[in-house]
């Protein structure tokens, strides 16, 4: 058996394999929030009515959530019938394409056909993201795994406000602004061309199907799949999927725009100045604690069983989230120490319901069922994004957090009562 940064690798993995796949993943993560830092731009330069840009913003966001539901499951099949590496690299250079396609939009309809590029490649590369880790660990080092892609997806939220740096770049090297943003997005793709080349020469060569997997249909996986939920540990897991998913989405959409409005509205401050000195430095300690928090969890995962971590994870994040309600400044120097905490919770609720749907997928249903896991994050999404602005503008900066502390709650009661079963015998989980 390989052992490498402390993971038990499974049989034919080897060190080589998981470096690739950990690059391959930095990348991937990188791609999650580099449209929302680069779009803004991009719709400046399209001379879009300022009035329509927050609209087509959700507009986009909201159409890419509902692609990944539609098609995670579907991926997840694919990768079962197929082999977990084409897939990965079919995602990888389809988003690559998406975002070198995307700045030669010259009208809302091409931006549209751009993004649905995106979502179609982002379905598959989020899906193999979670796949292959799950693929390339052992049981007994699952936790740690899981723990340390969430330190590189951390890490690779650090790239996108990189690449929101490069039009100004171009533009003061002499480009206009068109140009600026057309290099910027191709510096884009050219990572994704980059991690589909690292991961269709570094993965382990599995293929991940059976003779029976070849002659069964799409349809028919994706409903063994969902069959598989009546495993109280997978139905857990979908669960847990839901409010981490939206506990981050909310945590990136609203925390900044909170502060912003605060700062501009309250202190009198210049947007950019809100930005840069309230919204940056709080974001970060969320990045920091997040970083704490994938390495904690995931040496917690090891200890205790999956269903006990997500029980913790999913109880932190319920008191953390509901205690935003008492915030009525969020420049109060007590709250760093609660967006601090924030980071621990949102990734600890990730990492855990990571470690725990690896764990009960059957090795040749793994791609369906983790699909099927992810579409249940993108609902997460897409409630916290679109439900969330809602709550924010019609009750209160702190309604959408509130909501998603009242979620992480009921998956915390959920998870006790899945534990009480495992206790009385009735269930056969870890």
């Amino acid at each position: 058996m390989t052992r490498f940064l402390g993971i038990d690798l499974t049989e034919g993995v080897r060190r080589r394999h998981l470096l690739a796949y950990f690059c391959a993943a930095f990348i991937s993560s990188s791609y999650a929030g580099a449209l929302s830092m680069l779009q803004p731009g991009l719709l400046q330069v399209m001379a879009i009515d300022r009035a329509r840009q927050a609209t087509l913003t959700g507009y986009l966001s909201a159409m890419q959530e509902i692609i990944l539901i539609v098609l995670l499951g579907v991926m997840g099949a694919l990768a079962d019938r197929y082999g977990r590496k084409p897939v990965y690299v079919f995602g990888l250079l389809t988003t690559a394409a998406g975002f070198a396609l995307y700045p030669h939009a010259s009208t809302i309809s091409e931006l549209v056909i751009y993004r649905i590029v995106v979502a179609c490649g982002s379905a598959a590369m989020i899906g193999m993201m979670v796949t292959v880790i799950a693929d390339y660990s052992r049981n007994s080092t699952r936790g740690k795994a899981n723990g340390l892609q969430g330190v590189v997806a951390t890490l690779g939220a650090f790239l996108p406000p990189m690449l929101g740096a490069l039009p100004k770049l171009f533009v003061d090297r002499g480009y206009d602004e068109l140009a600026a943003q057309q290099l910027t997005f191709a510096t884009a793709g050219s990572l994704g061309v980059i991690g589909a080349l690292v991961a269709g020469i570094g993965l382990a060569p599995h293929i991940g199907r059976a003779g029976e997997l070849a002659r069964e249909s799409i349809a028919s996986m994706l409903a063994e799949g969902a069959r598989a939920a009546r495993d109280p540990g997978i139905a857990l897991s979908y669960g847990a999927a839901f409010i981490s998913r939206g506990d981050l989405a909310i945590t990136g959409a609203f925390m900044s725009l909170w502060l912003v409005q605060f700062g501009t509205g309250v202190l009198g401050m210049q947007a950019s100045q809100a930005m840069y000195a309230l919204a940056v430095p709080r974001v970060l300690v969320v990045v920091l604690g997040a970083l704490v928090g994938a390495l904690a969890m995931g040496y917690i995962s090891d200890r205790v069983s999956r269903v006990t971590a997500v029980s913790m994870a999913s109880g932190l994040a319920a008191l953390v989230y509901l205690s935003i309600f008492l915030v009525d400044d969020p420049t109060a120097p007590w709250v760093f120490a609660l967006l601090a905490v924030m980071g621990v919770a949102e990734i600890s609720a990730f990492v855990s319901s990571q470690a725990l749907v690896g764990e009960r997928a059957r090795a040749d249903r793994r791609g369906a069922i983790i699909g099927l896991f992810g579409v249940a994050g993108a609902v997460g999404i897409l409630i916290g994004t679109a439900g969330g602005g809602w709550l924010f503008a019609n009750i209160g900066p702190s309604a959408p957090f509130v909501l998603f502390g009242l979620l992480n709650g009921a998956v915390f009661i959920w998870s006790l009562r899945v534990r009480a079963r495992v206790n009385s015998g009735s269930a056969a989980l870890p």
